[in-house]
């Protein structure tokens, strides 16, 4: 489970200020709310920068806003999971990964989904 959870970090990481990577790598992890602390700041992050980009857009979609509206889902899963409420969000995570072009790794969301 370590594994799939390091990996969606990773996804998460991309074009993201916030570190949330080495939580997941330590060989000490951190509390669960110490995990749900980093992951609502990439949410936060993920969100405001789609919205910048919405309105440098002229308020229309674009490629690089819609990655960042998918990896907030993606963090919002992640949230979502850690709570125990996983196979809600399933579907929005899905469609995020679509969108990311990471059609293989949907396998991910289904099996964290399926806990």
């Amino acid at each position: 489970m370590k594994n799939k959870l390091l990996r969606l970090a990773e996804l998460i990481q991309d074009d993201c200020p916030e570190n949330i990577l080495p939580a997941f790598k330590s060989s000490k992890p951190p509390s669960l709310d110490q995990y749900i602390n980093l992951i609502s700041s990439a949410i936060s992050s993920h969100q405001q920068r789609a919205t910048t980009l919405w309105l440098k857009a002229g308020k229309k979609r674009s490629e690089e806003e819609r990655r960042a509206s998918a990896q907030a889902e993606l963090a919002s899963f992640m949230f979502a999971y850690l709570i125990g409420e996983a196979k809600e969000h399933a579907e929005g995570a899905i469609e995020a990964m679509q969108t990311l072009g990471r059609q293989g790794e949907v396998d991910l969301i289904t099996s964290l989904a399926g806990r």
